[in-house]
């Protein structure tokens, strides 16, 4: 049974919406003014979704959205006004309301309007349990910046997250995302830097059939493919300057027109964009539109590199371990005391990217037994980095050597079956094993002693 808040000052219009609403199976509680709605949303689980006048005795209406976007941000807010409010009931839909409602009310929209706003709080919920963008900090650092972006997270305006490579913008993206309206919506990711400049404005825009040679068929570009949803564009900074001037369009006009066509197709999507570059110098040398980077930097978030919230990193590098410990069927396990100081000797210029892989490199060489700083990297071991930070050299790295544990585990320590998996000879393999000082012998099973010791 859904719980809806009521908050109005009039008494008589509490009661003729609650006898409406129990009369449908909700649950129905009151409050006549501000504070009260406010010791209701303290006291207790949040509701499913409040029905908010706007003018209150003791401040306006929406002052109590601002509440629920610290509290409660996936419950829907419907604003109650009369006539001469409405152009405030739109600026708070703009600020996070769900929707706003005109007095005299009209019972069946106002129905309409009260299941579907209990509907989209049911689905941001569902969001933010399913979403993969969750947070594991303990650090202030980022319990500053989540509480900055939940109280973004509520408006359409696009957000550009800034910070170091490997440091979670996307993470953080996913979790803005299942934290906003258009959470019910896809969360479609593009990485700009991967886009080959020959493909990239059909990639963002679609094409129609016929626009080049081999478009056989009309495809949806990733704006569509977002729509109703959150589109994240990683690495916005290194788009060209014709697609800057495009993707400008898209954000200013609400529409793309796919390669090929005139057309115009509409799309209402959230932007969230990256960067790990200097977005005001690019503009300033003239590779960067600075008119882009108004309108997608006008809100702004940085996520703070690993090693500046060393709180969070024992929190991190556990969580990995369990995560690389369960792919293999083996139980959780605490971090040894000597491995962790050893993380926390190494200044990780890969961020969290670089603290996973390395952890569950460790874990796969480990085996059931738990890693031990042995078990790490060269330059972890060393406390030096082996690439500088921010460069792809820490991802590559990452990447191989994950394929070459996982095919070694596969081949229970055997060279020859591991490059065959691989597809690489064994002298090249060899060679990566040096590099990446991964010793084979680890992945090898256990001989057992006469009493059945190791």
């Amino acid at each position: 049974m859904a719980a809806i808040l009521v908050v109005d000052d009039e008494r008589e219009i509490r009661a003729v919406l609650r006898g409406i609403l129990e009369r449908q199976g909700f649950e129905v509680e009151e409050a006549g003014t501000l504070s009260e709605a406010r010791r209701r949303l303290q006291r207790g689980p949040a509701p499913d979704a409040v029905l908010l006048d706007l003018r209150l005795p003791d401040g306006e209406g929406t002052a109590l959205l601002d509440d629920l976007r610290d509290r409660a941000p996936e419950v829907s807010a419907v604003v109650i006004s009369g006539h001469g409010s409405i152009p405030a009931a739109v600026e708070a839909v703009r600020n996070g309301a769900f929707d706003f409602l005109e007095k005299p009310l009209e019972r069946q929209r106002f129905l309409i309007t009260v299941r579907n706003a209990v509907e989209q709080t049911a689905l941001r919920r569902r969001a933010m349990e399913q979403s993969p963008g969750a947070f594991l900090s303990a650090s202030p650092a980022m319990e500053a910046l989540l509480q900055e972006a939940r109280r973004l997270a509520a408006s359409p305006a696009p957000i550009l997250i800034v910070g170091e490579t490997g440091s979670g913008k996307e993470v953080l993206a996913r979790w803005i995302h299942a934290r906003s309206r258009e959470a019910a919506g896809p969360f479609v990711a593009l990485n700009c830097a991967a886009l080959p400049e020959s493909l990239a404005e059909s990639e963002l825009f679609g094409h129609v059939k016929g626009a080049f040679t081999g478009a056989d068929a009309p495809r949806k570009g990733k704006f569509q493919a977002a729509d109703g949803g959150t589109l994240f564009l990683d690495e916005v900074g290194d788009l060209s300057l014709p697609l800057q001037a495009k993707l400008l369009r898209v954000l200013e006009e609400g529409s793309v027109e796919p390669v090929g066509s005139d057309r115009p197709v509409a799309v209402r999507v959230r932007v969230l964009a990256a960067t790990h570059r200097d977005l005001a110098a690019r503009a300033r040398e003239g590779t960067f539109r600075e008119d882009l980077l108004f309108r997608i930097g006008g809100l702004r978030l940085r996520v703070p590199p690993l090693r500046e919230r060393p709180e969070d990193l024992p929190l991190l590098a556990r969580h990995f371990l369990d995560e690389a410990r369960a792919r293999q069927g083996w139980p959780p396990a605490e971090l040894p005391p000597d491995f962790l100081r050893a993380l926390r000797a190494y200044p990780w210029p890969g961020n969290v990217r670089e603290l996973r892989w390395a952890v569950e490199r460790a874990a796969l060489l480990a085996g059931p037994a738990l890693p031990g700083p042995g078990h790490l990297p060269a330059e972890v071991r060393q406390g030096t980095p082996a690439a500088a930070p921010g460069s792809l050299e820490v991802a590559r790295q990452g990447a191989e050597a994950r394929a070459i544990s996982e095919a070694l585990a596969s081949a229970r320590g055997n060279v020859a079956a591991a490059a065959r998996l691989l597809k690489l000879s064994r002298s090249r393999l060899y060679e990566k094993l040096a590099e990446l000082s991964i010793d084979p012998a680890a992945f090898r099973p256990r001989r057992k002693g006469p009493a059945g010791e190791s």
